[in-house]
């Protein structure tokens, strides 16, 4: 996958807030992660993870991983948050939400049930309203890209 695009439009960005490019997360935490949640995370998501490490577009945090023990850890903490989610009886492994705008009426995530295909998962919406979900992106750098330009 070519990053190049989504590299230049995070850097023209002014409402990205995402660490400076290459202070990303390290690969022991995306490995303790994965096997917590018993599943491979996507491969432009781990990307995006081991550059940027985490953070918001538009004050929309983007969950990642905080390096912090799992079940201590509060906030946008993609294991933490499908740990709340599973005991909320919102979403079993089928679904690893990776952004939910507080006041927004919808969330975002990866569509697991099908597994890996060429190392992606597709990005779904959930509605919200009626918890219709469709299919918002192929993959974490398309979904990426469909968020910055939907704020600029």
């Amino acid at each position: 996958m070519d990053y190049s695009r989504i590299i230049n439009l995070i850097e023209k960005s002014d409402f990205v807030e995402f660490a400076d490019y290459g202070d990303g997360i390290a690969d022991e935490w995306i490995y303790k992660a994965e096997a917590r949640l018993g599943l491979k995370l996507p491969d432009s998501y781990k990307w995006w993870l081991k550059y940027y490490s985490g953070g918001e577009i538009s004050g929309e945090e983007i969950y990642s991983i905080y390096e912090m023990d799992f079940d201590s850890v509060r906030g946008g903490d993609i294991v933490y948050m499908s740990i709340v989610n599973g005991r909320n009886g919102l979403c079993g492994k089928e679904k690893l939400f990776i952004c939910e705008p507080p006041g927004a009426g919808e969330s975002f995530y990866f569509a697991t049930d099908d597994g890996l295909n060429d190392g992606e998962y597709p990005v779904y919406r959930l509605d919200l309203s009626n918890k219709a979900s469709s299919l918002y992106a192929e993959n974490f750098i398309d979904f990426l890209e469909k968020r910055i330009i939907s704020f600029s």
